[in-house]
């Protein structure tokens, strides 16, 4: 009985958690109510009192759950790598970022942007923030191999980084203008782009970036 009630209790946590990340990313935070997450879930709001006090407790254990997902870390883990060419490296991210894409938790977290919500600097602090300073370190790691120019890694790790981004946010909130093609085969063609832009071997492009002001 005791194990029968763990598996109920389990089953209503990730319903209610499923049902409140499909209404979070459709409507934002303030615009869902735990009666709406009740119905989409098919439960009782009661019980989501019960597996969640408050409303920001069901954001606190969506944004545990993204950090705690796999694939983030095996792009964290591709980031960190370092037994294999740094080049091959960027090939890695790019993979794992493609295979990685959530549409659901993609609108979430610019719900919660727009919202200023907690949620979306959490999760820019725990895992964006950290994945953009392991970029910084393999643009860093290539050009003492000389095999990147001189350029400015902070500026370069979010150009990178934001090519990918901006891919599938595109792909997601205007599909009507999306790239055609497999997305982890368009994620490497960008990925092969910047790095011929960082290539010591590119005749066409010597010299560090500039920094142009308004």
């Amino acid at each position: 009985m005791a194990t029968a009630n763990r598996r109920g209790s389990v089953s209503s946590r990730e319903r209610i958690l499923a049902a409140a990340r499909e209404l979070f990313a459709a409507r934002g935070f303030k615009g869902t109510t735990t009666a709406s997450i009740a119905r989409r879930a098919r439960l009782n709001e009661a019980l989501i009192f019960r597996h969640f006090p408050a409303k920001k407790d069901l954001i606190t254990a969506i944004l545990r759950d993204k950090l705690d997902d796999e694939r983030l870390a095996r792009i964290i883990d591709a980031a960190e790598c370092r037994n294999i060419p740094v080049e091959d490296a960027f090939r890695l991210v790019a993979q794992r970022f493609a295979e990685a894409f959530d549409p659901v938790f993609l609108r979430l977290y610019y719900h919660s942007a727009l919202e200023d919500h907690v949620l979306a600097e959490a999760f820019y602090e725990q895992f964006v923030s950290r994945f953009v300073a392991l970029v910084e370190q393999l643009i860093a790691r290539g050009i003492k191999e000389r095999k990147f120019r001189k350029v400015d890694r902070s500026v370069a790790a979010r150009a990178f980084t934001g090519m990918l981004r901006s891919y599938f946010l595109t792909n997601e909130l205007f599909p009507s203008h999306a790239l055609s093609g497999d997305p982890t085969d368009v994620s490497l063609s960008f990925c092969d782009l910047f790095l011929n832009g960082v290539s010591t071997r590119n005749p066409n492009l010597n010299g560090t970036v500039k920094h142009w002001k308004a």
